[in-house]
């Protein structure tokens, strides 16, 4: 009987072996599992990647540039874009509940003169709701799009990268355009080699503007108004954040400047040294003193002409041009007066690249040294300022051999 036992149990071990290999037989279909779509909102179309939804394509939230903190109703995207009319839609993901919107037509426009800190190139804005319109772009390529779910408007904005601060070639004055590769819908970069980056501040920014304005009167308390979307990125070359801080280079010399970007994953920067830069001829270049603190009982100054629009300018002495012992150039404003609690800074003159000579910078308290200056001299958010009105004499020195490195002595 056991034996008997023993033989049934043998044979259903082996049938059982038989049916599993037939279930996993290799002639058979696999049903790919199912992507899980979470609550959000997506791109999609046929201007993009994905002609449905996928998580790659997943709007983010971002900050409000008036506040500079994270708005929860505001979502940012920078995705490939393919022109022509299949276009594309956002569509918000709430469970089992999927709404489509696109643009409303007759509050939907192309910009082509924004406001000065807005993208130098045309984008468009307008009110959105929920419809089949769809989004459509002019031209293949690296797009922003925003939307803000609370006040129901949105911008999709042409994306062109560029570098720009005290650091770069064009200082603050304007951006130096990274060479874009060829359109891909799914990764592209932003290259530039043999770029000289000087010691200072900078940061990334695209299509020559700081910020786009999706709305102007929202009133979000404190004072402040407004939903507006940075077009800049800061923070750190490993941790970029949208209107970030100013990036530092400590190390100047000749670089190569890389923005990669992939879907789902963003942007990677990677600024590599490739060689040292010559000592600077700072011999001719001329500096001006900028700013709400400079005074206008100073007789020779003026109201700033140059894109800073900020106070007003006077030239240093010597024609505002340096003197120069060894490698040390120093520029001086002898008795110029300054306004109490008003910023200024020192800068090349009009804040632009010199004709010749050393490129174009601004310095601002960081450059002070602090004990050899009037105990009146007081940090203004990284400019300039005293705490009493007064007549003053500022010396700004520029050592060449020491990277260009700036100091800044202000006395009574």
């Amino acid at each position: 009987m056991n034996k008997l036992r023993k033989m049934f149990k043998m044979a259903a071990i082996m049938l059982l072996a038989v049916v599993t290999m037939t279930a996993c037989s290799d002639d058979d279909p696999v049903t790919p599992p199912t992507e899980v779509i979470l609550d959000g909102l997506y791109v999609s179309g046929g201007a993009t990647a994905y002609a449905t939804l996928n998580a790659k394509a997943m709007m983010k939230k971002t900050r409000n540039e008036v506040t500079q903190t994270e708005r929860a109703t505001l979502y940012e995207l920078y995705i490939p874009l393919k022109a022509g009319a299949a276009g594309f839609n956002i569509t918000k993901v709430a469970g089992s509940v999927q709404t489509v919107y696109g643009p409303v037509t007759a509050n939907w426009a192309e910009i082509t003169q924004g406001t000065n800190d807005e993208p130098k190139v045309p984008f468009q804005r307008g009110v959105v709701a929920a419809n089949s319109n769809k989004f459509t772009v002019p031209a293949d390529g690296m797009y922003h799009v925003v939307i803000d779910m609370e006040i129901m408007k949105a911008v999709v904005a042409r994306v062109q990268w560029g570098v720009i601060g005290a650091a770069t070639p064009s200082g603050w004055g304007g951006s130096l355009q990274l060479d874009e590769s060829a359109f891909n819908q799914t990764a592209m970069t932003w290259t530039k080699s043999n770029v000289e980056l000087r010691g200072g501040d900078w940061k990334f920014r695209y299509s020559n503007g700081w910020k786009i304005e999706l709305d102007t009167v929202l009133d979000l308390g404190g004072g402040k108004k407004g939903v507006k979307v940075n077009t800049n990125f800061g923070g750190a070359i490993s941790a970029l954040v949208p209107g970030g801080d100013n990036m530092v280079n400590s190390a100047p010399g000749i670089y190569t400047i890389s923005l990669a970007y992939t879907l789902g994953t963003g942007y990677v920067a990677t600024v590599t040294k490739t060689g040292d830069l010559p000592l600077t001829n700072w011999t001719g270049v001329q500096c001006d003193a900028v700013g709400t603190g400079v005074s206008i009982d100073n007789a020779s100054s003026i109201v700033d002409p140059s894109s800073w629009n900020w106070g007003r300018v006077m030239l240093a002495d010597n024609g505002a041009v340096p003197t120069k012992l060894g490698d040390k150039y120093t520029w001086t404003w002898t008795n110029i007066v300054l306004e109490a609690n008003q910023g200024f800074k020192l800068r090349t003159k009009n804040g632009v690249a010199p004709p010749s000579g050393g490129a174009n910078f601004d310095a601002g308290f960081s450059a002070v040294n602090v004990a050899a200056s009037s105990p009146k001299v007081i940090d203004m958010s990284g400019n300039l300022a005293v705490n009493a009105k007064g007549t003053f004499t500022i010396k700004l020195e520029i050592d060449a051999a020491n990277s260009d490195a700036k100091k800044i002595i202000i006395t009574e």
